[in-house]
Formats: C-alpha cells, sequence, structure tokens
C-alpha cells in the first residue's frame, strides 16, 4: 500500500466513525432549516464586531438578535449604524477589483501598501457562520426585529444565485469543522455580499447586488450579483483549484417530442478526490428562458428523481441552476460512484421560433464546476421525424425508427460542453485524409455551399495537423444556424451562422469570405484549444481563445498572405490598449460596467481575442518561428484530454527555449502591461 493509499484509508475511517458516532441529519431537513431562517429575541447592543477573512465589520450600537435555523443558532442579524473593511491582497485582481468598484457601484477602493480596501456603512447585517464561532451578544431587550429580518431576507433572495441553504447543507454534511461565513449588509451605500468558503474551492468573495438592467418582466423579478473580489484561500491563483470530485462518464439517452418537451435520463460516474464525501454539487439549468418577440418567457427543467448504481433513492435539492445531492452513505475517495438522474419538462427551445432546437454549453445535465469535468460521453438521441439530430463522437448508429430518428454517438476521450442539436436539416458527408465531414443545411439543401464549406474545413484541419498533430476526432459536424455573425465550437462541431452558407459569397479572396475563413479557422483551432486541451477555470480561457484565435492568423497568414495577418495585428494593437488598464488577462470575465454592456463585452473581446494573441505574436517574435511552433506542439502534447494552465505553458517555453518565461507572463499575462507590438 503506497502511503498516500494509506492516508487516504485513513482519512475515510476518521470520517466513517464521526458518522458513526452522530445522526447524520438528511439533505432536505437541512435545506429547510436554512431556507427559513428566523430572528430570535432583539436586545440592545453596544459596540459588537464581526470578523472573517479580510473582512471586518463593526456595529457601533443598536439592536442585535441570533438568528436560528430550525432549533439552531447559525448567526446573527442586527440593525444600527455600522461600518464594514474589506482588503484584496492579491496584486492580479487588483486593477480589476478597482475598476469594478469604481465602474459598478458607488464605492471608492483606496491604494494601500497591504493592498486594496474597500470601505462602507450599513444599516442591517445578517452574519451566518459555521465552523468557526459565532460572536456572543447580550443586553437589555429591545424592540424585535422580525419585520427588519423579513424585508431584509426578502431582499437578498432575490439574488439571481444558488441559496445560501446550499453552502451550509455541504459544509454540515462533509466538512463540519472548516469555515463557513455568509454575510449580508444593506443600508449603506451598496448592498453586499460577503462569503468564505472553506470547503467547495476554498475562498472569500464580495459582491454588490444590482438590479436587473433588462426591461424583461422576467429578468427584473431578480436582483444580480456583481463580484467586486474573489481571493482564493491555501492556492495560488497561478494553480487551478483542486474539486471534491471528478465526473468522469456520462451515459445519457434524450427523448424529445415534437414540442418542447423532453425526458432526460442521464448515468454519470463520479469520482471522490482525495476526500470522502457525502454531498455533491452540480450545476444544472432549471429556468430556461426562451425569447418570443419581445418577451422572455420561462420555461423549466425538473429533476424527477435519482438513484444509485444499487437502485436507491438519492435526496437532492435543485434550485435556481444549482443541484445538491447527499449520497445514501460517503463515498470513499478515488472509488467511482454511478448516478442516475431523471429529468424532463419543457426544456426544447426553438430560437425565434425556428425549426430547430439546441441544449448547448450551458449546463443542460448535471456538471461539476470546469475544474471537475472531463468525460466520455455516451448518447442516444431520439427525436420525432422531421427532425434530425446531431450529436458529437463517433457514430455508432444512426437510423429511422417508425415516427423517430435516432442517433448513437460516443467520444471516448475526457471532454467539456458536448451538445445535442436537432431540427431541420439537409446533410452532405465527405471523409476528407480520415476525417469525416458533415455538413448540415438548414431547411434547404444547399449543394454549392456543401462544397465549399467541406474544402474550408479540409484546409483548415490540413494546416493545423502539420504543426499540433492529428486532428483530434474522426468526424467532424458542421451546422448552419439561422442566425447571422458568430460561430461555436463544442466537440467535434462547428456551429456556424447563415452567412457563411451564402451561395454568393464567392471563393477565399474576397472580404467577406475572408471573415467565414477566418471563423472556421478560429472554431476549428478551438478542437485543440479548449477541447484537447481543456480549461480549468475561466481565469485560464485565454488557453481556448487566444491560442484559437492565435492559430486562426497564422492560417489566415499562411493561405491569404501577410496583409491579412497584418490587418488582424492592428486590430489586435488597437482592441488591446482599449482593454488593458481594466483587468489583466485572466480576469476579462470579471470586467463590469453598469449599463453598459456594449463597453464591458468590447474590453472581454480585447483582453482575450486581442491582448492574449499579442502576446504569442510576442513571444514568437522572440523564440523564431520553429520554437514557437514546437511550444505550440509542446502544449498539445503534455496537455492531452487534461488541464492546461498558464503556469504549466510558461515550464514548457522555458524548457524548449532556455529562458525563464515567468517574468513575461507576471508583466503581461498576470499584470495589465502591454508587450512590445510591431
Amino acid at each position: 500500500m503506497t502511503p498516500r493509499s494509506a492516508r487516504m484509508l485513513a482519512a475515510f475511517a476518521l470520517f466513517a466513525c464521526a458518522r458513526a458516532g452522530a445522526a447524520v441529519e438528511a439533505l432536505p431537513e437541512l435545506i429547510d432549516r436554512f431556507d427559513h431562517l428566523r430572528v430570535g429575541d432583539a436586545v440592545s447592543v453596544g459596540e459588537l464586531r464581526l470578523k472573517a477573512g479580510r473582512l471586518e465589520c463593526v456595529l457601533r450600537s443598536g439592536r442585535a438578535a441570533p438568528v436560528f435555523a430550525g432549533n439552531e443558532v447559525v448567526g446573527v442579524f442586527s440593525a444600527g449604524p455600522g461600518s464594514l473593511e474589506y482588503l484584496s491582497e492579491d496584486p492580479v485582481e487588483a486593477p480589476v477589483f478597482s475598476f469594478v468598484a469604481r465602474k459598478a457601484s458607488s464605492l471608492s477602493p483606496e491604494k494601500t501598501e497591504k493592498g486594496i480596501r474597500l470601505r462602507d456603512s450599513f444599516d442591517r447585517i445578517l452574519w451566518l457562520a459555521a465552523g468557526q464561532p459565532i460572536p456572543p451578544i447580550s443586553g437589555s431587550p429591545a424592540p424585535s426585529l422580525a419585520e427588519d429580518f423579513a424585508r431584509q431576507r426578502e431582499k437578498f433572495r432575490r439574488s439571481h444565485a444558488p441559496p445560501l441553504s446550499h453552502d451550509f447543507a455541504i459544509q454540515k454534511l462533509d466538512a463540519p469543522s472548516a469555515p463557513l461565513v455568509w454575510a449580508e449588509m444593506d443600508g449603506g451605500r451598496e448592498d453586499l455580499v460577503y462569503r468564505l468558503d472553506g470547503v467547495d474551492n476554498p475562498s472569500e468573495e464580495i459582491g454588490v447586488l444590482h438590479r436587473s438592467e433588462s426591461q424583461d418582466p422576467e429578468m427584473r423579478k431578480f436582483l444580480w450579483l456583481i463580484p467586486l473580489s474573489h481571493q482564493p484561500i491555501g492556492r495560488d491563483r497561478r494553480d487551478p483549484p483542486s474539486p471534491r470530485f471528478l465526473l468522469t462518464d456520462v451515459d445519457l439517452e434524450l427523448v424529445a417530442s415534437a414540442g418542447n418537451d423532453a425526458k432526460l435520463s442521464v448515468v454519470e460516474t463520479l469520482v471522490p478526490v482525495g476526500q470522502p464525501i457525502t454531498a455533491l454539487r452540480f450545476e444544472l439549468d432549471k429556468i430556461v428562458y426562451a425569447q418570443s418577440g419581445s418577451n422572455l418567457g420561462t420555461r423549466t427543467e425538473r429533476v424527477q428523481k435519482i438513484g444509485d448504481e444499487n437502485g436507491r433513492p438519492i435526496a437532492f435539492d435543485h434550485q435556481l441552476d444549482e443541484l445538491v445531492v447527499q449520497l445514501a452513505e460517503p463515498a470513499p475517495p478515488e472509488k467511482p460512484v454511478r448516478l442516475r438522474f431523471e429529468i424532463d419538462g419543457d426544456f426544447l427551445v426553438r430560437p425565434g421560433g425556428d425549426n430547430y432546437w439546441e441544449l448547448g454549453t450551458r449546463a443542460w445535465f448535471p456538471q461539476p464546476s470546469l475544474s471537475g469535468q472531463g468525460f466520455a460521453f455516451h448518447a442516444v438521441v431520439r427525436v420525432k421525424k422531421p427532425f434530425v439530430p446531431f450529436t458529437p463522437g463517433q457514430t455508432i448508429r444512426r437510423e429511422s425508427r417508425g415516427d423517430e430518428n435516432v442517433l448513437e454517438t460516443r467520444i471516448e476521450e475526457p471532454v467539456e460542453f458536448p451538445v445535442i442539436l436537432s431540427g431541420r436539416y439537409e446533410t452532405h458527408e465527405e471523409t476528407r485524409n480520415g476525417v469525416k465531414v458533415l455538413v448540415a443545411t438548414y431547411a434547404l439543401r444547399n449543394p454549392r455551399a456543401m462544397a465549399r464549406l467541406t474544402d474550408i474545413a479540409a484546409d483548415v484541419i490540413a494546416f493545423y495537423e502539420s504543426f499540433l498533430g492529428p486532428f483530434p476526432f474522426r468526424e467532424f459536424n458542421i451546422i448552419e444556424i439561422n442566425d447571422v455573425g458568430f460561430g461555436q465550437a463544442p466537440p467535434a462541431t462547428l456551429f456556424i451562422t447563415r452567412e457563411a452558407f451564402d451561395p454568393l459569397l464567392g471563393d477565399m479572396s474576397q472580404l467577406a469570405a475572408q471573415g467565414v475563413a477566418k471563423t472556421f479557422a478560429h472554431e476549428i483551432a478551438h478542437q485543440y484549444w479548449g477541447i484537447v486541451v481543456r480549461i480549468p477555470t475561466r481565469e485560464e480561457q485565454w488557453l481556448s481563445e487566444s491560442f484559437a484565435e492565435y492559430c486562426a492568423a497564422l492560417f489566415l497568414k499562411a493561405r491569404r498572405g501577410t496583409a491579412v495577418y497584418n490587418a488582424l495585428f492592428n486590430r489586435w494593437k488597437k482592441g488591446a490598449r482599449f482593454a488593458t488598464d481594466a483587468a489583466p488577462i485572466p480576469m476579462a470575465n470579471r470586467v463590469w460596467i453598469s449599463n453598459d454592456q456594449a463597453t464591458r463585452s468590447a474590453i472581454r473581446i480585447g483582453l482575450l481575442y486581442d491582448k492574449g494573441p499579442l502576446l504569442l505574436a510576442a513571444l514568437q517574435k522572440e523564440v523564431g518561428d520553429e520554437t514557437f511552433l514546437a511550444f505550440l506542439k509542446s502544449c498539445q502534447t503534455s496537455f492531452r484530454w487534461k488541464f492546461g494552465t498558464t503556469r504549466s505553458a510558461a515550464g514548457l517555453l522555458q524548457t524548449l527555449s532556455k529562458k525563464d518565461y515567468m517574468p513575461f507572463f507576471e508583466k503581461y499575462y498576470w499584470g495589465t502591461a502591454m508587450p512590445a507590438a510591431d
């Protein structure tokens, strides 16, 4: 037995002994207790200090009362004048913390020797804690806080975010000694939410609660939490978080009606990592939005039941796009667990009323966070005729059975983001250099576009194989989306909008056609960057987007000439200069500007699609073409079907070039400096 195995068995034994000594509360009761908090008798208090992590709150005077979940005291609620102070000590997030605080709130962050400090006042605070002491309160009896508490909870429950009950249920079931603090503060310049979680991806974060920017009545029901700061606990931000469990295999069957309804049966293989586990958290849509004219309607995805491999029912709670389940007994570390999810609902949405629907890269089946994903994918899809189904992977069967079209596929390698699409499509298949390319046109058969797009795809694939290695899939679907202006690349798939299928597009020398070629090159590059090399968090998204964008530029330079590449390069410089002061590249998805979606989108694009490629261009110029292409190939080899990280990529570049490139990435990637652009 290895030392690591011995440690894991010892941990499991201690966990089992602890559970044997005390009754384990059922998940539904835990959720119910924390979903229905109540406030106790109030007392008058003087100064009351509440501290967790890098947040300190001080109530100068007022009323305070214990907060109960069932019969358990789980926190304090107070009303009265108070102040708070939060410190971000992470230099990587400092620019985006300051930017978002200024652009999305009325707060004024201050730069100090220790980091960025944020201060505000409050009139009410709800402080909940587990795994650490709850501050005692005492004083003379005071008027009840019940009405204040009810109003405060009604406001914060409108947040479009998973409920606090999920955090406390997981903590109590799996890590009762780990710290967990949840604080809600209102009455100051902003309404703020603070969370310290020592269980799932240990971290602390603070955000500001905003009214919806949408004019749609459905969306305006919610308040939206805008993150200001998110600081990891116990790890360097440059390293990915360690998941509590891995999703390693997905085996599903989807039966679609002729309308919006569907039934989904999913068997998932889950592997606890390092510690025994009882409670598992998944992302899973519950509310699905469907646009109908100017109105946004809602659909529902319902979990009907969950069972384990022995057929026993599993307790679960599904609220606002998050699903928490409780296993019948603790699962030992590294031992696979299989769960079956039975799901139904009217979650098949036809965009604009078109004759197709898509289950895309959102969480339409239960999925852990990105760092816990990397799964083989087997799917059987049954749809009513005349709809034709598409799903990625090797085709096992495609057949007509009664009034249904049936498709079965399998991906053996670990992937993220598999999709299913079905609609009124005509298809053409052709094998080029060992890859079967399927082109599907919406509604009408378009032989000219099918042939031209097959040629483009084959050309792009051949180019990438010359320096990135063999194309990762033997079958590749190109599917027309009845819209304009975008492409998307889930595994073994390219969704591209109808302008690419224009019979008047002509050869690739035309400007519009060059745009289609670039989209093809970028999206096909994602089969290498984002699919073969997976991203563990959104902070590493440049490994998908920037690398795909740069590879697309290399394709255009080789096939269309240096002038096309130079035009792209100049566009990158302009976009990067516009964006770089707001945030470093890994914080691109954190940028927020109130009521200005266009600018915040432009900044995100400027970081991931402009500054990222500029960094790669600077590296290629410095190390030379041969070493740079060897670096890209080395990333594909070293991270093949694994998570990539920027720190690891820098290590590969150092090995190839015999030079330490971590200072380069610290300055330009984790920092906001601009590389030399010429």
